[in-house]
């Protein structure tokens, strides 16, 4: 290394300066080319490090059972899901439709149960509950399916739905699915800051807690989950969401699929939940570049 007394004139320096910081560039470019199983044990340790989804409250608020889907995965048999639902069933905020949250909950139901997994995006954006409940219909009827998710409810909240309307939706729904001899799933709405009445919005969500209550259908809380992110930590439910600040982000729509696995793992199994449990941080195999905010 050279030493003061060394150092040539202040152009010198400066080119030596300009060397060592392209030197550096292309090192750290060759970093972030180099495929994955060059990685030394000390970055794939901070590459899972990074891989986590944060904690938060459990999505279960119904503890009822899925008997005959708890049934089929025993039997390590094929599973059949429809999700049915809206815009972030579609996958709207997503890079891509592989990034959406059905294509991420097969992914992660058929790791967890070592089975096979086709999950239909029956997806529609802006869709309201009625509108979702006459295609629902239409799928039960030409389809058979081990398990329906419904996510449901955003919609009729935002553009000023009839509250007695939507419950009535809600249990026609049910009905329905029932009737056909499948099990069904509520998915409940999102949790966004912008919206402008949250008392009215909170009301839709305690319907689907009520009528699902009353049904004796399991709902997986989407909004008590993105809730607890904002309350907890800000950044995390920043990170969710997508540009537009209400659909949610491939980082997101993957974090909510895995917190859709376990609570699937509690249903399935039976396990008891509590009112207010809150989930641990969950690490799993996402691809760094979706933890960008």
């Amino acid at each position: 290394m050279m030493t003061a007394s060394e150092a040539g004139s202040s152009e010198d320096q400066r080119g030596s300066a300009l060397v060592r910081t392209l030197l550096a560039a292309c090192f750290a470019s060759a970093l972030l080319a180099a495929p994955a199983f060059a990685a030394s044990p000390e970055e794939t340790a901070i590459e899972v490090q990074a891989e986590t989804c944060p904690a938060g409250r459990s999505m279960l608020k119904q503890q009822a059972k899925l008997k005959d889907f708890a049934k089929r995965i025993a039997a390590k048999a094929p599973l059949n899901i429809l999700a049915i639902g809206s815009s972030s069933t579609r996958g709207i905020g997503a890079s891509s439709p592989a990034h959406s949250y059905p294509v991420r909950f097969a992914e992660e139901m058929t790791q967890r149960f070592r089975a096979q997994v086709e999950v239909v995006n029956a997806g529609l954006n802006g869709e309201t509950a009625d509108a979702t409940l006459a295609r629902l219909e239409e799928r039960v009827t030409a389809d058979r399916f081990d398990l329906v998710i419904w996510q449901v409810g955003t919609n009729d909240a935002m553009k000023g739905g009839d509250e007695e309307g939507f419950r009535s939706f809600l249990k026609r729904g049910i009905t329905l699915v029932k009737s056909r001899k499948m099990d069904l799933v509520l998915l409940d709405q999102q949790f966004f800051l912008t919206m402008k009445d949250p008392v009215r919005y909170e009301r839709f969500v305690k319907i689907i807690e009520i009528v699902a209550e009353e049904e004796n259908i399991p709902v997986l809380s989407r909004y008590r989950l993105m809730k607890f992110w904002a309350e907890r930590a800000p950044q995390d439910l920043r990170s969710m969401l997508a540009s537009d600040g209400f659909h949610m982000s491939d980082r997101g729509y993957f974090c909510l699929a895995t917190a859709m696995g376990r609570a699937m793992g509690d249903l399935v199994t039976g396990a008891p939940q509590l009112a207010n449990e809150i989930t641990p941080a969950i690490t799993a195999s996402m691809p760094r570049a979706l933890m960008r905010p």
